[in-house]
Formats: C-alpha cells, structure tokens, sequence
C-alpha cells in the first residue's frame, strides 16, 4: 500500500517541470536541452560507466544523478561563466531544498535531501563520480550536438579548459576522455573564437 499518496503525486507532477527547464546548451534542432533531458543523459552515462568501479554503490549513484539538479525546478540553471549566477547558486539551492521539502513533507524527502546534499558537497566517492561525470557531460554533448552554445555565450576556449581541469580529474579515468572531446573540438574547430 502506498503511503502518503497525495503529497507523492504532488511531488511526482512537480519533478515535471524538469521537463520545462531549459539549460544554455543548444542542441542540433535550435532547441535549448531541458533539465530533463540532461538528468537522463547523465543517468544513462553513469549507468554505462558504473559497471568499471565496483566499488561504487550502484544505487546511491544512479538516484544521484536523477536527483542532482532536481533544486534547479525552484533555483534555475545556473550558466557556465554567469558570475552574477554563480555567486548566488548555493544560496538559491539550499532554498529550493526546502521547498522541494515542503511538497513531498519531510519524512518522505530525508532520504532525497540526503543524496541531493551529498552530491552538493561531495562528500563521497559516488558523489565524486556524478559531479565529475556531470561536468564533462555538457562537454561531450556540445560535440556530439552542436557547438553554437560555445558562441552563443562566447565561451572562451582557453577559460573552458581550465574551469574543465579544476573540476575533473583522472581519479576515474575522466580526464583521458575530456581530452579526447577537446581534441575533437579543436579538430572540428568548434570553439569560440572572437576574431572570426
């Protein structure tokens, strides 16, 4: 029997509006990605990479990469380079926590709350592994896609990188594959460049 069922359903039309968050990245039909779209990718991604490290709590990683950017129905995406987003990004997640808290009631969202925190501080190996593998997605999805997102916010090249570097490491073998995507990029010739 489930429990709870009014504010479950609640819960489930509000994780909807995933569906209706659109983030900066562009994809091959001139539409912008949804948030929905991206938790799915990374899923899958995790899903795909997970079978390499045992070590890993399956379950926990997958429910991680579903929930991880569930606050953004309250908080908004937050654009690669925003300042003004950027600065402000904990401050509007930990709000949107409790509102998220507030539809499904507490008892029910703990575990949730749970997991969608420690991937935000990255107090764990699984959330070491979601973060890493959400940072390199958009990466991945720019070259698969199509990489007006980079000029559309006129992304420059050399601050990609780096920003890219601090947060992958090769601590799950991420790095060799961004380099190959970077490389890609650059055989494509896909990066912003401001004189053209």
């Amino acid at each position: 029997m489930i429990t709870n069922v009014e504010n479950k359903l609640k819960f489930i039309e509000l994780v909807d509006e995933m569906k209706n968050i659109n983030r900066a990245m562009m994809l091959r039909n001139w539409r912008e990605e949804t948030n929905a779209e991206h938790s799915f990718h990374l899923a899958i991604m995790v899903l795909i990479l997970l079978e390499d490290f045992p070590e890993l709590d399956s379950l926990k990683t997958l429910k991680m990469a579903l929930l991880h950017d569930i606050v953004e129905i309250f908080a908004g995406d937050t654009v690669i380079f925003d300042a003004k987003m950027e600065a402000t990004k904990d401050e509007r997640e930990q709000k949107a926590i409790i509102q998220l808290e507030e539809v499904l009631w507490k008892e029910s969202f703990t575990p949730m709350r749970e997991i969608i925190e420690e991937y935000m501080n990255r107090s764990s190996l699984e959330s070491e592994f979601v973060h890493q593998i959400d940072k390199f997605q958009p990466i991945m999805q720019v070259v698969m896609q199509w990489w007006d997102s980079w000029h559309q916010y006129k992304i420059d090249k050399n601050k990609l990188i780096e920003k890219k570097y601090k947060q992958i490491d090769d601590k799950f073998g991420l790095m060799k594959i961004l380099d190959i995507y970077f490389e890609k990029a650059e055989k494509g010739n896909m990066f912003y460049n401001e004189e053209k």
